[in-house]
């Protein structure tokens, strides 16, 4: 299955000369792991909670902008068309949680995490041979009788 099949495409995004303190409310408002850098709509970084937690711990000002606190320039991007099996691959092999999906411009498209990996993969394997959509339909509680505890459907 291809990456542009399961990333997620409604991920925060930041200019480069964002302050820490704005992406760190960035993650805790809108509940995401991590915010993408962009400049030119293309991704130039990534800042996760672990940096930001990170960057606390080490008494990092919180008027530091992005581009400063990035480490590491070599974000590893990815094309829309990439098969599961290379996102779980690249994973694995660079110790990371997020990999940045670029268009074949190389134009900001989304993030594919590890945790969307392993629902993809645990929805594969529950749906060979049967229809995927029976596993990924929400399940309605009936309640049985008034001793008993709801019942899955």
């Amino acid at each position: 299955m291809k990456v542009s099949e399961y990333m997620s495409t409604t991920t925060e995004i930041a200019t480069p000369d964002t302050t820490l303190s704005q992406i760190a409310k960035q993650l805790a408002t809108n509940n995401v792991s991590c915010v993408i850098i962009v400049e030119d709509r293309k991704p130039v970084g990534i800042i996760t909670k672990t940096d930001i937690t990170r960057a606390y711990a080490g008494e990092v000002p919180s008027n530091t902008i992005a581009d400063a606190f990035m480490t590491s320039k070599d974000l590893i991007c990815v094309k829309t068309d990439t098969q599961t099996d290379d996102i779980a691959d690249l994973i694995q092999k660079k110790f990371v949680h997020h990999l940045v999906v670029v268009d074949e411009k190389g134009v900001f498209a989304g993030v594919a995490s590890s945790w969307d990996v392993a629902r993809e993969v645990s929805l594969d394997a529950k749906a060979f041979p049967y229809n995927r959509e029976l596993w990924t339909k929400p399940k309605k509680a009936v309640a049985v009788s008034t001793d008993k505890a709801p019942v899955m459907q």
